[in-house]
């Protein structure tokens, strides 16, 4: 009995255990089964901040690319003032007759190319223009491309329309009248003036009043623009000194702002007479009016009279030149110097010049290269 009672404690004992080591092993197994996930756990975790990473790289890398390539862009696309965008070396005069359109054109799309970033932009001329924009026995074509500049042309009907045209357009816009015919690069309209360049070799060099130009504005129809590149820019900040201020009807550009000398480079009104000051007032300061500009009056076709001041030491060439209506010219001599070649050619044959402050002797010698006409009457005016 008692035998049997140990055989079966013994089995009772056996089973104890047997069941706890199966208890062990199921936990063990889940130990495992837990470790095992929370591995494949940190393990995803790792491989994803890894991938992360690596993914980062290529993307700082494309960044720092792109902001070299618009480093490289804005080195390779300098600022352009505006004085450099008219200085004289930037404008053309036409080679022959009735290519007006083409020379105003070439000097258009030179000035495109300056803003465009184009070092090459002197080797665009009259002739490389032609190639592309000029048709045999027709003249200027109404579309074309030329040096990578898309040209358009179109009807002109007001001053605001070519204000909004050269607002947008600062490489300037060509304008043709063509009942003249002739055309001229309208370069920017500055202080309530627009400047030109006039490819006709008549005319001065470089920018001036509109007002000098062989064709009025009122005159234009037609114009031609440049449709692309779009949004050139050009530096304005040294814009003042390049442009003339308006007091009295004249234009005036200041020479030195330490002396308080201006040059007077035209006028924006027409008028049967001028007269050109001794000094003028110009935002609220006073300076001496020392110079008249080369061409300033030419081609006034409405001028009869004009009256010089006595601080002005030189008169540049052609600055009344074709002035064909003017019968009088009054000059108070006591600083003048210098009278410039063809500055007085084809005005009246019957004009009077009277030199008030100087001998007519010395004053003759000034005189010399000037053409005035044979006809013309030289003397000594009244104070």
């Amino acid at each position: 009995m008692e035998e049997m009672f140990s055989q079966q404690q013994a089995a009772g004992t056996g089973r104890i255990y047997s069941e706890r080591y199966a208890n062990t092993q199921k936990k063990a197994r889940h130990r495992t089964k837990t470790g095992a996930i929370g591995s494949k756990t940190k393990t995803i975790t790792a491989c994803i901040l890894c991938l992360t990473f690596f993914l980062s790289l290529p993307v700082q890398k494309i960044s720092a690319q792109t902001e070299t390539v618009q480093e490289e862009q804005t080195q390779q696309k300098p600022t352009v003032t505006f004085s450099q965008l008219n200085d004289r070396e930037v404008f053309l005069k036409q080679s022959q007759a009735r290519v007006c359109t083409l020379t105003s054109c070439a000097m258009m799309i030179r000035r495109a190319a300056m803003l465009s970033g184009d070092t090459n932009w002197r080797q665009i001329t009259e002739q490389s223009v032609r190639k592309t924009a000029w048709a045999e026995k027709t003249g200027l074509k109404w579309n074309f491309t030329a040096a990578g500049m898309t040209v358009v042309h179109r009807s002109l009907s007001s001053k605001d329309e070519l204000i909004r045209l050269l607002n947008s357009h600062p490489e300037g816009v060509v304008i043709y009248n063509s009942r003249k015919p002739h055309a001229i690069l309208v370069t920017d309209y500055t202080n309530g003036v627009f400047y030109c360049s006039d490819p006709s070799n008549d005319k001065p060099d470089g920018r001036y009043p509109i007002a000098q130009a062989s064709i009025t504005l009122e005159s234009a129809g037609r114009c031609w623009y440049v449709k692309n590149p779009v949004n050139l820019t050009v530096d304005m900040s040294d814009a003042g000194p390049q442009s003339a201020q308006l007091s009295g009807g004249l234009l005036y550009q200041v020479l030195d702002e330490e002396k308080k000398t201006v040059v007077c480079t035209g006028r924006a009104l027409d008028g049967t007479s001028v007269t050109v000051p001794e000094t003028v007032l110009l935002n609220g300061m006073e300076y001496q009016v020392v110079q008249i500009a080369e061409g300033a009056f030419a081609d006034s076709a409405s001028l009869k009279e004009i009256t010089i001041g006595a601080n002005v030491t030189a008169i540049e060439p052609k600055a009344f030149y074709q002035c064909k209506k003017l019968k009088k010219v009054t000059i108070y001599a006591a600083s003048l110097q210098k009278i410039g070649a063809d500055a007085f050619a084809n005005i009246h044959k019957k004009a009077k010049i009277l030199i008030i402050g100087e001998t007519v002797e010395e004053f003759a010698a000034l005189l010399t290269g000037t053409s005035v006409p044979v006809t013309a009457t030289v003397g000594t005016g009244q104070k």
